[in-house]
C-alpha cells in the first residue's frame, strides 16, 4: 500500500511543472532583454534606450540556420482567443534571423497581456515558433523603465 502515496506524489510534481519555461528577463541602464528558448530555439525581444518604439526581436537555433526570410509575421494571442498580427522587416544574421518591430504603447500592451505569442514567416505562414507569454508583463515595464517608451 506504500506504492498509493509515491504514485501520487510523483504525479503532483508532473502536474507542477510547466509545460514552458518563463521568460528571462534582464535589464541595464538603457537596455531590456527578454529571451526564452523552445524547442531548440531561442527567441529574445530588446529594446535600446536610443532607438524608441522599436524592438529587436532575435530568432536562434544554434548552429541549425533559420530560414531567410524578408518579413516575419508576430502572432499575438490574447488569453480570450483573439489574435493581433504585426509584420515586421526582417534580415539573415549569421545562422539566426533578426527582425524589427516597430511598436506602440497598444502593441507593447498586447505583449503583456498576451497568452502566447507566434513568429511565423509572413506570406507563407510557415511557423518559426511558438511560446508562451509567461513573463511579459514584467518585460514590458522594463521597457518603460529602461528604454522610455
Amino acid at each position: 500500500m506504500r506504492l498509493r502515496p509515491l504514485l501520487l506524489s510523483a504525479l503532483l510534481c508532473t502536474l507542477a511543472l510547466p509545460a514552458h519555461a518563463k521568460w528571462e528577463l534582464r535589464q541595464t541602464s538603457g537596455l531590456a532583454v527578454m529571451e526564452q528558448t523552445v524547442d531548440g530555439t531561442r527567441v529574445t525581444f530588446q529594446c535600446i534606450g536610443r532607438t524608441k518604439n522599436r524592438l529587436t526581436v532575435g530568432l536562434d537555433r544554434g548552429r541549425t540556420e533559420m530560414p531567410a526570410a524578408r518579413a516575419v509575421m508576430l502572432w499575438i494571442e490574447a488569453p480570450d482567443g483573439r489574435m493581433a498580427r504585426h509584420s515586421m522587416d526582417a534580415f539573415k544574421e549569421g545562422p539566426g534571423l533578426s527582425a524589427t518591430l516597430y511598436t506602440s504603447d497598444l502593441v507593447l500592451q498586447q505583449i503583456r497581456q498576451a497568452k502566447a505569442l507566434e513568429l511565423t514567416i509572413a506570406g507563407t505562414g510557415k511557423r518559426l515558433v511558438r511560446t508562451n507569454a509567461k513573463g511579459t508583463g514584467a518585460f514590458r515595464l522594463a521597457v518603460k523603465e529602461q528604454c522610455g517608451f
